[in-house]
């Protein structure tokens, strides 16, 4: 009974925050990269490099969710526990939620890559302490377009690892491509697998740029 009221509790508690079910994922999210990245990388310059590229890479990919998802029209119902989820409670706002899980879904791999960009901009100050801006952002930029293009085809093939079964049974019945691709639950896979890849593509400038200013020698 009481693991039940609080889960109902929990629901009651999204239900009013539906309005900034976003921005509280945004904000969980954030916590969340600056615990692990200052447990991860200690009290430092690059840590907190590494922590606003990710948080501003993080906040692009829920402001690409919501846009992309409200263009395509998602329900929010593209999986069998939203469904469920509804016979629950029924007030709960199913996009926004589904948003919401977007962001927390992009969250591992931006991280990634921020910490990844910021490390490797501090490993080339410390080869070389008098590096200038320029080239110190230019070569965290180079590390972080190849780590970009890894992490992005990592996120679209998780999804399309998970959707294998679904992708079968199209093959299978010889569905019209057309419809398979207006089907709720392939628009979903479709937005997450934008949204976060976008998140990345933010999150590599900024930390570059962030790693050039702060660690670069402006004299």
């Amino acid at each position: 009974m009481k693991s039940t009221s609080t889960g109902l509790v929990f629901l009651k508690y999204l239900n009013q925050q539906k309005k900034n079910m976003i921005w509280l994922a945004i904000g969980i999210a954030s916590i969340a990269i600056t615990f692990t990245l200052f447990v991860i990388g200690g009290l430092n310059i690059k840590s907190l490099i590494a922590i606003l590229g990710t948080v501003t890479g993080v906040i692009v990919a829920g402001l690409m969710a919501f846009w992309a998802g409200s263009l395509a029209k998602l329900t929010g119902f593209g999986s069998h526990e939203a469904q469920m989820l509804y016979f629950m409670d029924h007030t709960i706002d199913f996009r926004r939620l589904l948003f919401a899980g977007i962001i927390i879904g992009s969250l591992g791999a931006i991280t990634d890559i921020g910490m990844s960009v910021a490390s490797a901009a501090a490993e080339i100050k410390q080869a070389c302490p008098d590096i200038r801006f320029k080239e110190l952002t230019g070569g965290a930029f180079n590390v972080g377009r190849d780590v970009m293009g890894t992490m992005a085809n990592t996120l679209i093939l998780a999804y399309v690892g998970a959707a294998i079964p679904m992708l079968l049974l199209v093959m299978g019945y010889e569905i019209d491509w057309l419809k398979v691709v207006n089907m709720d639950i392939i628009a979903t896979e479709f937005v997450r697998g934008i949204a976060g890849s976008i998140g990345l593509i933010a999150a590599v400038p900024v930390t570059a740029i962030l790693s050039g200013y702060f660690m670069s020698d402006h004299s």
